[in-house]
Parts: C-alpha cells; sequence; structure tokens
C-alpha cells in the first residue's frame, strides 16, 4: 500500500504538514505515516561511550507526545488509515528507510520562510541523498498565508 510520510518536529508547520499529508493520503488511497525523528544528546558514539537508559527513555517519550500532540492538532480525519512511529536514528536514514516505495511520497514542511530554499538543497543533497520517493517540500506558514 503506498504511503505518505511526514516527519513531525513540533509548531504549526508540522501541523500544517500533517494536514496536507492526510488529505494526500485520502486523494492517493495510502497510509499517512507521521513520524518523530530523535537521536541521543552527544550523540550515537556518546552513548555508546556513556550510556544513560534514562536520558534516552525520557528523549523516546518526548519525541512520542510531540508526535501525539501535533497529530491531535491537526485533527487527522477518522477515514485514513494513520500509523504513528517514534524512531531512533538520523532524520535522512529514518526517512529513506520510511519513503523507499515507488508510491510512496516524502512531505517536509519548511520551517523558515528565508530559509525554504536553502533547506531543500540541503536536504536533498545531504539528509535526504537516499529516499526514493518523490519529495515535496511545503512551504513555511507564513509562504501559505502570502500566497
Amino acid at each position: 500500500m503506498p504511503r505518505v510520510v511526514v516527519p513531525v518536529e513540533g509548531g504549526s508547520e508540522s501541523v500544517t504538514a500533517l494536514q496536507w499529508a492526510a488529505q494526500e493520503a485520502r486523494r492517493r488511497a495510502a497510509v499517512l505515516v507521521a513520524v518523530s525523528v530523535w537521536s541521543p544528546y552527544g550523540g550515537e558514539l556518546a552513548e555508546l561511550q556513556l550510556p544513560c537508559p534514562e536520558l534516552c527513555q525520557a528523549q523516546w517519550e518526548g519525541a512520542r507526545d510531540l508526535l501525539e500532540a501535533s497529530c491531535q492538532q491537526a485533527r487527522l480525519p477518522a477515514d485514513i488509515v494513520v500509523e504513528r512511529r517514534v524512531a531512533r536514528g538520523r532524520y535522512g536514514s529514518v526517512m529513506a528507510h520510511l519513503a523507499c516505495g515507488p508510491r510512496d511520497l516524502l512531505v517536509i514542511a519548511a520551517r523558515h520562510r528565508l530559509r525554504d530554499l536553502l533547506s531543500r538543497r540541503l536536504l536533498l543533497s545531504f539528509r535526504l541523498r537516499h529516499v526514493r520517493a518523490p519529495v515535496l517540500f511545503l512551504p513555511s506558514t507564513p509562504a501559505l498565508h502570502d500566497a
């Protein structure tokens, strides 16, 4: 089944991206995959050298709470399948793993209006290099209102 994958990072941009992705999931008869990505403070190497399970648990819970709050704010429709995921890892790797099918779509919301173009270029060249699905960049919320 096709998927519409949307990373959730908090804020109005994530809510807008979730709402847009939900409509696209409905149009495509696809599963909406809302994902919150986290990694240990200091990175994986620091976690290997000085493990702190309590801190990792707190980070996972924070990512889960952020995901749930964003999904509630977006008021996702009941007639689509929504899969919520909290994933540990690097942003690009997680997105490449989830948005890997030929009928998948990755939806990314720009966080700052002035950085929209730069964000697209950086994400495509570095973070999302291995994503096989099409990537759609939504402009930041103020730009949506200006149109």
